[in-house]
């Protein structure tokens, strides 16, 4: 069964692991199996347009992995942050979001004016920068266009609408990026974590974060992660994760769940997509607040 966005997605924010994949899964950004011309610089476009809008809207990108024929990103919506920006800031934003080939610096500022007079369209544009579809529309619409005119063909690029997963506690915040960021490692592309492409875990080696300093949201580095680990830490708990995975040696990693729990309950299982990611009690809590009796979750039905 297929729920509204609306029903999905909190109004008032909250963290999320997202998914778009591409039409009948097809390496539309990886090499064309047939004509064997390769695709990959879709990959980098597709990372340097989460990066740009994560800066203009109020989202907070927090991990991310560009694949062949999918994309996976962890973010979190604040509409606390929206609130506090001014007229002027939205109609910034909302400019940039939606330049005009004929905008020239003069009718730049006559579009302003504009936007600025009229109050009840500000209102309207607050609220799309700091909604998650507004955010994935502006990612996915550019890059399907890009793709088609560099193709020289028409139709869809992205299969269907995009999948979002509510994140309800740390763990699974920690979890999920964890996943992601080994989409890479898991698809057999690279056999380390830090040697993948077009990630997060590699954005933050490559802008210079200090291996030892709290990790903090990518494009907006003030903004703090709901755990406290370092960048070292969080390679060695993915490293692990991955033996855990492998094995069914009874290790542990301190600071997370047992090892069982981790890889079972917490982590994502590709091909199954869940509401919402978390512990029995945040499922229970979550099933309440939304008016369900049960969240469905990989083994069992939790009932609120």
């Amino acid at each position: 069964m297929t729920y509204p966005r609306s029903h999905l997605v909190d109004p008032d924010g909250g963290i999320y692991h997202v998914c778009s994949r591409c039409v009948r899964r097809a390496f539309l950004c990886g090499t064309d199996q047939q004509s064997g011309f390769n695709f990959d610089h879709r990959k980098q476009w597709i990372e340097d347009r989460i990066l740009l809008l994560g800066k203009i809207f109020a989202i907070d990108i927090f991990g991310y992995a560009v694949m062949s024929n999918h994309y996976h990103i962890v973010l979190q919506v604040d509409s606390s942050e929206a609130s506090s920006w001014s007229d002027s800031d939205i109609v910034d934003k909302w400019l940039i979001l939606n330049p005009r080939r004929s905008d020239n610096k003069e009718a730049l500022v006559a579009r302003k004016l504009a936007l600025l007079g009229d109050l009840d369209r500000l209102a309207i544009l607050r609220e799309r920068l700091c909604s998650l579809s507004w955010f994935m529309r502006y990612l996915n619409e550019p890059l399907a266009r890009f793709a088609n005119k560099e193709d020289d063909c028409k139709g869809r690029f992205w299969e269907s609408r995009f999948k979002s997963q509510r994140l309800l506690d740390d763990n699974a915040v920690l979890a999920c990026m964890i996943y992601v960021d080994l989409n890479p490692v898991r698809a057999g592309i690279v056999d380390d974590i830090v040697k993948a492409k077009n990630t997060s875990l590699v954005k933050r080696l490559n802008i210079g974060q200090g291996s030892d300093e709290p990790m903090s949201s990518i494009e907006k580095p003030g903004v703090a992660l709901p755990f406290t680990f370092t960048l070292d830490r969080y390679i060695q708990l993915a490293r692990w994760t991955v033996t855990a995975q492998q094995t069914s040696r009874s290790t542990s990693f301190s600071g997370i769940p047992s090892s069982e729990l981790w890889v079972h309950h917490y982590l994502p299982k590709p091909g199954h997509w869940q509401r919402a990611l978390g512990s029995v009690q945040s499922i229970k809590d979550y099933a309440k607040d939304i008016g369900q009796r049960w969240i469905r979750t990989r083994f069992v039905q939790f009932a609120s």
